[in-house]
């Protein structure tokens, strides 16, 4: 076994593990934070969830051009025209009517 390239492999494992568990440690602070604010603003005003969420994909459709959309119809995405001339033809017309009508 070469001695230099087991090191360096170990390395190289040892600092994927660590980052892997500080995105891991990022993702749980980061969902922790939302669900406390969210039940924050559910018992100081009354506000539920299910609102919460309608208004925050009403802002993304609204100011990023439909991607709240394409987010809430992403399990419609196996409904497709095969053909895709006309299915890439479907889809620009519709980014064309939505850049038309804010």
């Amino acid at each position: 076994m070469n001695l230099p390239l087991v090191i360096g492999a170990l390395i190289v494992s040892l600092l994927l593990l660590w980052w892997l568990l500080s995105v891991i440690k990022a993702s749980f602070k980061t969902a922790f934070l939302v669900v406390a604010v969210i039940f924050t603003i559910q018992v100081l005003t009354g506000v539920g969830p299910q609102q919460i969420f309608a208004q925050v994909g009403q802002w993304m459709g609204d100011s990023m051009g439909g991607l709240g959309k394409w987010l809430q119809n992403w399990g419609d995405k196996g409904k497709i025209e095969p053909d895709s001339k006309k299915q890439s033809l479907i889809w620009m017309m519709q980014i064309a009517i939505a850049l038309i009508n804010p």
